[in-house]
């Protein structure tokens, strides 16, 4: 929500001759043209020269030339495809490491198959969490599944089935669960959206994706608590007093409310509206208050007790007793 606060400003005008560069006037430019044009005597040749390398002026600083422009473009561009190509190795990392996963599940359930149990007993048994939803997946054919390892073909168990019909149910889940696996998407998110909702059948391949996906959630962490804390740092202090009197008058206009007052709403919009883009009336802005509190709230609980301390450290300095109540 800060980063509003942290954008440039910038105003355009039509040239008109009373606009200044900084560093270099048209009387420097005339002073590196006459020096130039005075050694060989041709003065396209001075302007193109110029126009390469730049000028310097009177007072020290230098206005660049296209040569150097052109360096930074470079410079800029070599940047952008290494950050480019940091992000694609990231996205190759996680594909990989999904591949890995897959084919120990896929592993897993030939180990079932052939009669061997992959790893704890009763490991199928037990469900993942969050991951009830796939379909046809039925406590009845989990149970089935943890009562197949060790049969000796003998029928008439406690739950009336054969060895022959636990087998065949065994072929049709561990069917289901290999189209499932082959029909996930391709890209990365896909997949682990889709896993996320897939019951795991090997222990170790749902404990491999459960710390892949507790790593990725930290990773965001950590990314969202920089932003933060420099989007805060990067406030300027025009920034924070017109923020700060925003929350005053918030709060002036919610004690009003539960108060049996009638707020200045419309006045409060005129004011402040930037901060509450799409709200048409004050139970509209209450309604938005209430779901960025619960957000926010939900983000500071899943960032370290350190992370948690610092922001609320850095958001006491600098809103200081001026803070929503937030209903």
């Amino acid at each position: 929500m800060f980063n509003r606060f942290n954008r440039n400003r910038y105003g355009y005008t039509r040239w008109d001759g009373t606009q200044k560069i900084d560093g270099v006037d048209a009387d420097d430019i005339l002073n590196a043209l006459a020096d130039d044009y005075m050694e060989d005597g041709n003065l396209q040749q001075a302007l193109k020269r110029l126009m390469q390398d730049g000028v310097k002026g009177q007072d020290g600083k230098r206005a660049m030339g296209l040569r150097e422009m052109m360096e930074r473009m470079r410079n800029s561009r070599k940047e952008q495809l290494s950050r480019y190509n940091m992000a694609s190795g990231v996205m190759d990392d996680l594909r990989e490491k999904l591949e890995e996963i897959k084919q120990m599940e896929r592993d897993g359930i030939q180990q079932r198959l052939d009669g061997k149990q992959p790893s704890s007993e009763n490991q199928a048994s037990q469900p993942q969490q969050g991951q009830s939803g796939q379909e046809g997946q039925t406590s009845q054919d989990q149970q089935s599944q943890a009562g197949q390892s060790g049969q000796s073909g003998q029928a008439g168990d406690s739950d009336g089935l054969t060895s022959e019909q636990k087998q065949r149910m065994l072929e049709m889940i561990a069917k289901r669960k290999q189209d499932f696996l082959d029909g996930l998407p391709q890209d990365v998110p896909g997949q682990i959206k889709g896993l996320s909702d897939y019951d795991f059948m090997d222990q170790e391949a749902r404990d491999k994706f459960n710390e892949l996906v507790q790593g990725l959630q930290q990773q965001m962490m950590q990314q969202f608590f920089q932003g933060m804390q420099q989007s805060l740092q990067n406030m300027s202090p025009e920034d924070v007093a017109n923020m700060r009197e925003m929350i005053r008058d918030l709060n002036k206009m919610l004690r009003e409310r539960q108060e049996g007052l009638e707020p200045d709403f419309d006045s409060f919009m005129q004011k402040h509206g930037q901060y509450f883009p799409g709200v048409n009336s004050l139970d509209d802005l209450i309604e938005q208050m209430q779901m960025q509190s619960a957000a926010m709230q939900g983000i500071m609980d899943n960032l370290s007790p350190d992370q948690r301390q610092e922001l609320q450290d850095l958001m006491e300095q600098m809103m200081g007793d001026d803070r929503s109540v937030w209903i």
